[in-house]
């Protein structure tokens, strides 16, 4: 003991001076692993790209990157998005069915469940016979793909090839309420516009987007003394949208019931037409028409050779 006093005594300015040193390079390597640490947070949150992360939230965001798109969601967006759809999901796998109905918008309702039981039994009853895991990644702006999988726990399977539901949900942001269109429903668009011609006013009133396919609803008004036949259905290519390049996509014609083209005299019609573009096809649409319309039915009826009948119409409509 009188050994380590006497040393100390001789060496205290060094003792000291290493200890010092000890805890001065302790010091340094805690600041340094600081910066990455709050360098790498700070980067992961500005971009959460292509990695599988947990948040809040019971699922997996296997990316916030639009995979047509490319560019990425910020986390305030992110966060709420995936905030409706897990509190849907939950709500559904607890068995509160009429409080996940009421998640939907008004639009989703009228167009692919009217009723609650009708989202009961067409969704529900479907996709949530077994308990639901699930994993999202963000589509085409407020739209995400989501992988509903059957729950290892509940069912007993641990296999990677566990049944799965893939669907499209999109999240409605309106007056800050936040809404769900769900089963490949992608939303409405209100376009109101109209285009009148030679007494003939046709009016594109608004287009339903699903995940394949768009549907406009129009409003066609005759105001002649004579009864128009919009089409007269021998050939396919006589309605059809047109791209800011002119280039047409045509009206799904299996869908369409002729004889229901034919409007009086004072009439006003109401019709549904069905377009096969992709809700991820980034053309951009800019025309309605109508290129082959009779302004003369009965004229055009009692026309022996109508293959050779050329007295047609072209109305144009923006959209």
């Amino acid at each position: 003991m009188f050994n380590l006093v006497r040393w100390y005594n001789q060496n205290r300015g060094k003792f000291w001076l290493t200890i010092l040193i000890i805890i001065g390079i302790i010091f340094f390597i805690q600041v340094i692993n600081n910066f990455y640490k709050n360098k790498d947070t700070n980067r992961d949150e500005v971009n959460m790209s292509s990695t599988t992360t947990n948040n809040e939230i019971g699922g997996k965001i296997e990316s916030s990157t639009s995979l047509i798109e490319g560019s990425g969601v910020s986390n305030k967006k992110l966060e709420k998005d995936t905030k409706i759809i897990d509190t849907f999901i939950k709500y559904c796998n607890s068995g509160q069915v009429e409080n996940a109905y009421n998640l939907l918008t008004d639009e989703c309702k009228q167009e692919v469940f009217p009723s609650l039981d009708s989202f009961k039994n067409k969704y529900y009853n479907n996709v949530f016979k077994t308990y639901k895991t699930y994993s999202l990644q963000n589509w085409f702006g407020a739209t995400y793909k989501v992988k509903l999988t059957e729950d290892a726990l509940t069912t007993g399977k641990v296999s990677s090839n566990s049944a799965y539901f893939q669907e499209y949900m999109t999240v409605i942001d309106k007056d800050s309420e936040y809404k769900l269109n769900i089963n490949n429903y992608i939303g409405r668009t209100e376009i109101n516009k109209t285009a009148n011609v030679k007494g003939i006013a046709i009016n594109i009133v608004s287009k339903e987007t699903y995940m394949d396919y768009s549907e406009y609803s129009i409003k066609v008004q005759n105001a002649t003394d004579k009864t128009i036949l919009l089409d007269n259905g021998k050939t396919t290519d006589n309605i059809y949208l047109l791209d800011e390049k002119d280039v047409p996509e045509y009206a799904n014609t299996g869908e369409i019931i002729y004889s229901s083209l034919k409007i009086s005299p004072r009439e006003i019609k109401r019709y549904t037409f069905k377009f096969s573009n992709s809700y991820s096809n980034t053309r951009v649409m800019k025309y309605l028409e109508f290129k082959n319309v009779i302004m003369d039915y009965d004229e055009y009826n009692k026309t022996i050779d109508k293959d050779n009948y050329d007295k047609f119409t072209t109305i144009t409509v923006n959209v």
